[in-house]
């Protein structure tokens, strides 16, 4: 009888701390399911991993894998077209190659012949690739289901002549999209549905992108149907096979149980600041309001300066991440006021990155004050704490108004200045507390429902699993 060949799968994030995460920790839950997984960083990204060791210690089915992005060690590497024009132009050979050389090891029994690509849907080379050497190739969208269904209705937008606009009103209504009704606006879409050519190349560029992720073998998503109901049917009726596995941290740690403690920082691209837990164990239960802006958001120094008024005016203590690089035009730590650095004072603490897991789940933390990426967003979530909202970009917007208006488990900050930050800490940590706290302990229990066992995204990937080790491999 003819052995059965262990499944292995090719994962590609974005070289982002927000991409790289969600997906490393489907690549452990593949891993837990007895597949080989190939992780595949940019050179770049795979320098400043900080524990690789201890993830293949405890996943010994994940191989690291790194390939050259093709641009000079100098590019700025910032989200622009030309950057993913520069990827698609420049990687492509190098994936190939990387792809063709799993192949020849297969060939000598090193590893097992590849059996598909998981790719993250903005990288614009994967699918090509996957295409020419015909290897199947699936999508994972780190974005929320709404954010993605706003997306995918672009091109229907343009035809009706809701966009291009010309009058300025980002706050204007974006009607007929089923699914998201009395929530989205034109502050919503991406930032290029602004240009007033509706065939920019960027605005052909990205939505071109974004449907060629609906015609995968599959499209993975970092969500659970319980959160999304209103838009998962819609995205999965644009596909091929939808997978919703989320939320993809929470899974895996209930997958491992005690052994999440010691690899909860895993794929972190910053050096992690542990003492920071020490102080929250000084401090008393729900009192502090953990504040981060992602891996992303820049701010000007007068903002930041703002929002520490803001902080201490609040009376609330607070540990803070400001990464370096974070505020414009600082690069390091000179000509910073003294009250940014890093290290703890008798206001709070500021750190340079902090294990955001183990923060929110924190007994000392009564809030987050964040910049509503779709990770710290779950993240806060399963932790059951409610939310300050300052979206920056992207996706920060629409799920800032789900946080806000869908489920009722934070508000938005309309401004930065001093007064607004204070009395939005104030509002959500002290007058209206309980009302979050029951909100969100109804979300947070549809989260803990959907990754046990016959739960909504429990299923989904055992049927992800299942669906991988039906494809024959590419030898």
């Amino acid at each position: 009888m003819e052995k059965k060949q262990q499944p292995h799968v090719v994962m590609v994030p974005l070289p982002l701390q927000g991409h790289v995460k969600p997906l490393l920790c489907l690549a452990q839950l593949l891993s837990e399911a007895g597949l080989y997984v190939s992780f595949v960083n940019t050179t770049q990204s795979h320098k400043r991993f900080t524990n690789l060791e201890t993830i293949t210690t405890h996943f010994p089915n994940i191989h690291f894998e790194c390939i050259s992005d093709g641009l000079p060690e100098d590019h700025p590497r910032a989200l622009l077209t030309e950057y993913f024009e520069g990827m698609k132009r420049e990687t492509t050979p190098h994936f190939k190659e990387l792809l063709l050389s799993l192949g020849r090891k297969s060939l000598t029994g090193s590893s097992p012949p590849v059996t598909c690509i998981i790719a993250d849907g903005v990288l614009p080379f994967a699918v090509g690739v996957a295409e020419e050497l015909g290897i199947p190739i699936f999508s994972f969208c780190v974005h929320s289901a709404r954010f993605l269904w706003g997306y995918l209705n672009i091109p229907k937008l343009i035809e009706e002549g809701q966009l291009p606009f010309s009058d300025g009103n980002l706050y204007h209504s974006i009607n007929g999209v089923p699914g998201l009704e009395g929530i989205f606006r034109r502050k919503d879409l991406p930032e290029f549905c602004i240009l007033p050519d509706p065939h920019h190349p960027i605005i052909k560029f990205f939505v071109g992108e974004t449907i060629a992720m609906t015609k995968t073998s599959g499209l993975i998503l970092n969500t659970f149907d319980e959160l999304e109901d209103s838009c998962i049917h819609h995205v999965s009726s644009a596909c091929n096979n939808l997978y919703t596995v989320g939320p993809l941290h929470a899974h895996i740690n209930s997958k491992l149980g005690d052994r999440a403690r010691s690899i909860a920082s895993r794929g972190s691209l910053y050096s992690v600041e542990e003492k920071c837990l020490e102080w929250l164990d000084s401090q008393q239960p729900k009192s502090v309001l953990y504040v981060s802006f992602g891996s992303i958001t820049q701010t000007s120094l007068s903002q930041l300066m703002e929002f520490w008024h803001g902080l201490v005016n609040s009376g609330k203590p607070f540990l803070w991440v400001i990464r370096p690089g974070a505020i414009i035009g600082e690069e390091g730590n000179e000509g910073i006021p003294e009250d940014l650095l890093p290290g703890p004072t008798e206001r709070g603490y500021i750190v340079e990155w902090a294990p955001q897991e183990q923060v929110l789940a924190h007994h000392a933390v009564g809030a987050f004050l964040t910049h509503s990426g779709w990770g710290s967003v779950l993240e806060s979530i399963v932790a059951k704490i409610p939310m300050i909202c300052w979206p920056y970009m992207g996706d920060h917007y629409i799920n800032t108004q789900c946080v806000n208006k869908v489920w009722k488990i934070g508000v938005e900050l309309e401004a930065w200045d001093r007064s607004t930050v204070e009395k939005a800490i104030i509002s959500v940590m002290e007058t209206k507390k309980d009302d979050f706290q029951i909100s969100m302990d109804k979300v947070a229990k549809l989260a803990e429902d959907s990754i046990s066992k016959g739960g909504s995204s429990s299923q989904n990937l055992d049927k992800l699993v299942e669906d991988i080790r039906k494809i024959k491999a590419t030898a």
